[in-house]
């Protein structure tokens, strides 16, 4: 049995609440997959986990499409933040400190994880969450998404 939570957002602002609810849940150790289209909120989910778990309304998460990673220090905790949308093996993952990154206490969060096909869960030392962010087909409202949340492991 599949054990997914299934939320509706209407904003960018209830994207980051979903995604600070979920939060409180995670450990170091853990690892987050972020898949979904162009536009559909990776980023601003992963502003949530960051916000909440820094304690900084201020701290906002920026995409890192051309560093790779971006790390945030929160806590005495430390959450790596990827981006595998210009990745596509397991040569890329070894070169950008992904593996490392899982190795370490560290709150690892990807977008784009669907880019390179590895399986996931032979390097997982924590939980696996796998969460799928979907834009409205029917483009009614433009901010509404579509967040499914699957623990893997």
């Amino acid at each position: 049995m599949r054990n997914i939570q299934s939320f509706e957002s209407d904003s960018p602002e209830d994207t980051e609440s979903i995604a600070a609810e979920f939060a409180k849940k995670l450990k170091p150790y853990d690892f987050i997959a972020l898949n979904g289209c162009l536009g559909a909120g990776k980023t601003k989910f992963t502003s949530g986990i960051i916000r909440l778990l820094c304690e900084n309304d201020d701290v906002t998460a920026l995409s890192p499409t051309y560093s790779i990673m971006n790390k945030y220090s929160c806590g005495g905790g430390v959450i790596n933040h990827f981006d595998f949308y210009r990745l596509k093996s397991v040569y890329d993952l070894e070169t950008c400190g992904f593996f490392e990154s899982l190795e370490g206490k560290n709150l690892t969060i990807a977008e784009w994880a669907d880019a390179v096909k590895i399986d996931y869960k032979k390097y997982i030392a924590g939980n696996y969450y796998l969460v799928n962010i979907k834009i409205d087909p029917d483009e009614k409202n433009k901010e509404k998404r579509y967040i499914a949340i699957e623990k893997i492991l």
